[in-house]
C-alpha cells in the first residue's frame, strides 16, 4: 500500500470516526454515570468523557489477524 492510499483510507475512517466519537461522548455525558451538573467549566469533564469514548470506540478498529496483533504490539513502542 502506498502512503497516498494509506492516507486516503485514514481520512475516510477519521471522518466516520468523528461522528461516532461525538455520538459516544454525548451518550456518556447523558448516561448518568457521572455528575455533569456540578462539573467546572474547564476541560476536565470533556477530557474524561473523550478518554472513555476513545477506549470504547478503539475496539471497532482493532484488526483480528495474528499478524496485525503482532504489529500492534510492536507499534505501541514507537
Amino acid at each position: 500500500m502506498t502512503q497516498k492510499e494509506f492516507t486516503a483510507k485514514i481520512k475516510v475512517m477519521a471522518k466516520e470516526h468523528q461522528k461516532a466519537l461525538l455520538k459516544e461522548c454525548e451518550r456518556l455525558y447523558n448516561s448518568g454515570g457521572i455528575d455533569t451538573e456540578n462539573a467546572e467549566n474547564n476541560f476536565i469533564l470533556p477530557k474524561t468523557i473523550i478518554h472513555v469514548a476513545l477506549l470504547n470506540e478503539a475496539n471497532q478498529y482493532k484488526p483480528i489477524t495474528k499478524e496485525a496483533q503482532k504489529d500492534i504490539k510492536n507499534l505501541i513502542h514507537f
